[in-house]
């Protein structure tokens, strides 16, 4: 192939899969990316700990924002700040709430997002036209059940359930040997109801129960501490990974 016909090819092919490139649609991967990164960006020390805002704006084009204000982004969006949070070591007040916004001045294939401190998230003012609220819906009936995000996981590491596993979120669980416990044990060493993990300020705060034989956290026994991904428990001879998932 002559110069002249390389330097065609060149400014054919390539220059048209850059176009290509950046005139792209948004997907719903760089979405989770921008709102973990704004997480990152907003963390903030205070009193001794570390904070976020527990309120987000994702402002999208017009186009990208009919695409992607489904019910799987929403679950997805809301699991990526929860995650966020425990990964990041630190704490949230109120709750959590993330919006979709169209915006008029925002190009298509990107996200701007803007996030805040807000008392109580819920008791917004009413919101602009073409505005998604992706928040953890309220109980109202039996029927009506709240949406159960699964955000992090128990995995028995040693003992006699070696290989159990449990997948969670914010609800609280109980970990024993009795039958009604969420994480079943048959360890003999573990009481009947060991110990349980409540969900408090956005993270999972482990809390022995009254047991016989303590329960430990990363080797040193506890009454009651907040969990970070990678930490060990032990209850009688039985080891648990806690992990993000």
């Amino acid at each position: 192939m002559g110069f002249a016909k390389w330097e065609s090819f060149l400014e054919n092919h390539i220059e048209g899969f850059f176009n290509k490139r950046l005139s792209s649609n948004l997907e719903p991967v760089e979405l989770l990316k921008q709102l973990e990164r704004e997480v990152v960006k907003r963390k903030a020390e205070l009193k001794g700990e570390f904070i976020v805002p527990n309120d987000y704006t994702l402002f999208l084009n017009a186009e990208d924002y009919q695409r992607l204000c489904a019910k799987r982004v929403q679950d997805a969006l809301y699991e990526a700040v929860e995650k966020q949070v425990i990964r990041q070591n630190c704490f949230m007040d109120g709750e959590l709430r993330v919006r979709l916004q169209k915006s008029r001045t925002v190009d298509l294939g990107i996200c701007e997002v803007q996030s805040c401190f807000t008392e109580n998230a819920v008791e917004q003012e009413e919101e602009e036209p073409h505005t998604l609220v992706l928040e953890r819906k309220k109980f109202q009936v039996p029927l009506d059940l709240p949406q159960e995000y699964k955000i992090v996981s128990l995995t028995v590491l040693e003992g006699p359930d070696v290989d159990a596993f449990l997948e969670f979120g914010e609800k609280q669980i109980y970990i024993g040997r009795r039958d009604k416990n969420d994480f079943i044990l048959t360890d003999e060493k573990a009481s009947r109801l060991h110990a349980y993990i409540a969900y408090e300020r956005h993270r999972h705060v482990l809390h022995d129960a009254g047991s016989l034989n303590g329960t430990f956290l990363n080797g040193k026994r506890i009454e009651a501490a907040c969990l970070k991904s990678g930490d060990e428990i032990r209850a009688g001879n039985t080891l648990l990974l806690y992990e993000v998932i």
